[in-house]
C-alpha cells in the first residue's frame, strides 16, 4: 500500500464521496492489506490527517462534521472480522462530554465486540456522572473515554477523579482520540492507564489489562 493512500481516503471524506472512500480501502486490500490491519494502517491514519486539518483551520467545523459521516458510513468496510468467543471481560466505552466524533469509538467498539468482549457503549456526550454510573451500576473495571478534540480531551481527568472521589481506583481509564495520540502527557493527566490507537491496539490493551489486571486470560 502506497504511503499516499491514506491521503487519499482523507481527500475522499473531505470531498464527502463515500464511494471514492470505499474504492481507496478495496484497492488497500487489493494490494495486500489484510483486514485485520486496515483500521490502523489506512483508516486511522486519514482520520488523523482529518483531525489534523480541523485543529490547523485547513477545514472547517462543518466540512469536520460531514466529512466524519462519510466515515462512519465505511466503518464496516475496515472493521477487523469476527475472531473469538465470549472473553467475560466488559468494557464501558463512550465519547466525553460535549463530544459528538463517535467514528473512533464505534470502530473500537465493534473490534472490541468481535474479539468477544462485553461492550457497554454509552454513546457520545457522556458525563464523568454517567461513566461512575455505570461502573457501579454493571461492576465494570475498564472505561475507554473518546477524545477528538483538544478542550473535551482536557476535561477527561474529571473522569478519573470521579471514579477516585467515589473509591473506585481499581477501574482500569484507557483514553482514544487525536489529542492522547499527538501528545502522550495528556493522558498521564487524565490519569489514564494506556492510549488506545486503533482497534487492534484496543483488542491487545483490553486483553493485557484483563490478564495482568483482573487476572482473566485470554482464551488459546
Amino acid at each position: 500500500m502506497s504511503d499516499e493512500t491514506p491521503v487519499r481516503l482523507y481527500q475522499a471524506f473531505v470531498g464527502q464521496d463515500p464511494a471514492a472512500a470505499i474504492k481507496v480501502v478495496e484497492a488497500a486490500r487489493a494490494a495486500g492489506v489484510q483486514q485485520t490491519q486496515l483500521f490502523d494502517t489506512l483508516f486511522a491514519p486519514a482520520l488523523a490527517l482529518l483531525g489534523a486539518a480541523w485543529a490547523c483551520g485547513e477545514v472547517d467545523e462543518v466540512t469536520f462534521t460531514q466529512a466524519a459521516v462519510v466515515a462512519e458510513q465505511i466503518t464496516s468496510f475496515v472493521a477487523p472480522p469476527s475472531a473469538v468467543a465470549d472473553t467475560g471481560v466488559t468494557v464501558l466505552i463512550g465519547c466525553m462530554h460535549k463530544d459528538r466524533h463517535a467514528v473512533v469509538k464505534n470502530i473500537v467498539a465493534a473490534a472490541l465486540k468481535e474479539a468477544g468482549n462485553r461492550v457497554i457503549d454509552l454513546g457520545v456526550d457522556v458525563r464523568p456522572a454517567e461513566f461512575l454510573e455505570k461502573v457501579e451500576e454493571t461492576g465494570a473495571r475498564i472505561v475507554l473515554v473518546c477524545a477528538e478534540i483538544l478542550q473535551t480531551a482536557s476535561g477527561v481527568g474529571r473522569v478519573r477523579d470521579m471514579f477516585a472521589t467515589a473509591g473506585h481506583d481499581d477501574v482500569v481509564l484507557l483514553v482514544a482520540g487525536g489529542p492522547f495520540e499527538a501528545d502522550p502527557q495528556m493522558a498521564k493527566r487524565a490519569g489514564a492507564n494506556g492510549v488506545v490507537r486503533g482497534a487492534e491496539s484496543a483488542i491487545r490493551l483490553v486483553a493485557r489489562v484483563a490478564a495482568d489486571r483482573l487476572g482473566i486470560k485470554a482464551a488459546s
